[in-house]
């Protein structure tokens, strides 16, 4: 396996051996933790255990010759996965990840093995087309008119984002407005969007934070007092960023109440739906996410509720003319002589992203889309809702141990924490309330969960990850998106949290 040229065969043999290796973990990753140290939570054995992984690992110079097959194999399939998270196993409730499904690995192998080349149409005029046909398959998810908008899928959602709010700046500001252009944003709003204004040339200045009702949504009323301010001072509103379900709790916007507000004023609305948009899918995603197809432009994350591995996301554009004069450079002296002239009719994702060479993103969600079916989306994406609505209910009835629910779920993120003393509200109580039990300071609360977020994450059942709320409160979080997660792991969740409170109250 050590020529540069493989032959059909040894590819063959190469693949065969590398499929049987991957069996063995895939059969095997469950009977392992979600994570294999608790580094992520800040635990100093955990980060001393991870360096020392990296550190056997750590090669100073290039091989000068090659090494035997199964060896390298073992160190690539089994070795260096070995410590961090885990995020396809089914206990895998961290962050926001769909598991990745097993599909898109064969997609990858075949267009990488064909050598393909997408950038324009002339490349590979057939792959052009099936990648075409997945960007207006999203485009009509999110509410979109097919013949008119298009997109084009990037390596996430942070580039879509940053596409997203280069195609708004194009489009409404001309190059000596920089300075004067204002983004409306909340504290709720992903840190990608703040990296993508930087590389878009927007001063930190740029960005006015609009305040949030009680769900954590962007209040309406307070971004059109907003608006007209800024306009008063003299600069330009062109650009309000939505939220179709935060990845900390899973808010949703009042996007269409948003909407009416960017018409009025004339501003583009972008709508970060990296994950909450495929729920556009579903019935009661719609309802919730009512005025998604008012958006000039919607980012979705394919890896995250499309449950695709990392990672893919897609720009999607209401109109896409627009997308195409964004990167237009026809007026600059610029020389390509030894690319293909480019027909106008015809689709080139060079010229709607920063991107010339790119690997074949479409067919990782056209191959599964082919074989299952949308409604296997449909259907998953439903379990999850009905899950949810189950996982919070249980946590209510624990609300005599002192656990308390801190977000209601929109799609599959809730947050809890627990407050020892607490005692449920009762409408009947008459005591005395300096003869209640009182609950610790917050920064103590904040101690006693994180104590119990390890505690639960020890348990090997879930791995759940922490978020902090504007208030302060250090919550735990629950994503039950995970395309691998089964109701009755979630549900087991309930009697984790009960032995971990039970635990971690002995302590103290």
């Amino acid at each position: 396996m050590d020529e540069l040229n493989l032959s059909p065969a040894n590819f063959q043999r190469l693949v065969e051996a590398t499929t049987k290796v991957l069996m063995q973990v895939l059969q095997n990753r469950d009977n392992l933790p979600s994570y294999s140290t608790d580094s992520t939570h800040d635990d100093a054995d955990g980060w001393k255990t991870a360096t020392e992984l990296a550190q056997t690992l750590k090669e100073d110079a290039p091989p000068e010759t090659g090494a035997a097959l199964d060896e390298v194999l073992d160190l690539l399939c089994n070795t260096a996965p070995s410590g961090g998270l885990r995020s396809s196993n089914s206990g895998y409730c961290a962050f926001v990840s769909g598991g990745g499904i097993l599909h898109t690995a064969v997609a990858d192998l075949v267009t990488t093995t064909l050598n393909l080349y997408c950038g324009f149409f002339k490349g590979s005029p057939g792959f052009v087309q099936l990648e075409s046909n997945v960007i207006s398959w999203l485009a009509q998810i999110v509410g979109y008119d097919p013949k008119t908008a298009f997109g084009n899928l990037t390596s996430g959602g942070s580039m879509a984002n940053f596409i997203g709010i280069l195609v708004a700046r194009r489009h409404h500001l001309t190059e000596y407005e920089l300075t004067q252009g204002v983004v409306m944003m909340t504290s709720q709003t992903h840190s990608c969007i703040a990296k993508g204004l930087m590389m878009a040339g927007l001063p930190q200045s740029s960005v006015c934070q609009v305040p949030m009702d009680s769900s954590l949504r962007m209040d309406p009323e307070e971004l059109e007092k907003n608006i007209v301010a800024q306009k008063e001072a003299g600069r330009k509103p062109f650009l309000v960023i939505a939220t179709g379900g935060t990845t900390s709790t899973g808010a949703v916007d009042d996007l269409r109440a948003l909407s009416n507000v960017c018409k009025r004023h004339g501003i583009w609305l972008h709508v970060d739906g990296a994950y909450g948009a495929p729920f556009n899918l579903t019935e009661r995603g719609k309802k919730i996410l009512d005025g998604l197809e008012e958006a000039d432009s919607v980012c979705v994350d394919l890896h995250k509720s499309f449950f695709l591995p990392g990672a893919t996301g897609v720009l999607l554009v209401k109109n896409r003319r627009h997308l195409r004069e964004a990167f237009t450079v026809d007026d600059l002296d610029v020389q390509t002589p030894y690319l293909p002239e480019f027909d106008s009719p015809t689709v080139n994702f060079c010229e709607m992203s920063p991107e010339l060479t790119r690997d074949v993103r479409g067919i990782r969600l056209w191959l599964p889309m082919k074989l299952c079916g949308l409604e296997k989306w449909r259907t998953a994406l439903d379990e999850r809702l009905d899950w949810m609505v189950e996982f919070v209910s249980g946590l209510r009835k624990m609300a005599n141990i002192g656990v308390e629910v801190c977000t209601d779920p929109n799609f599959t993120i809730a947050t809890f924490r627990y407050v020892p003393h607490a005692k449920p509200a009762r409408a009947d109580d008459r005591q005395d309330s300096c003869r209640q039990q009182q609950s610790p300071p917050l920064h103590r609360l904040n101690e006693i969960n994180h104590e119990l977020l390890k505690c639960i994450n020890r348990r090997n059942n879930v791995f759940l990850s922490p978020t902090s709320l504007p208030d302060g409160r250090f919550v735990l979080r629950m994503c039950a998106l995970n395309v691998r997660l089964t109701q009755a792991r979630l549900i087991a969740t309930h009697q984790d949290i009960r032995h971990s409170i039970a635990e971690i109250s002995d302590h103290h």
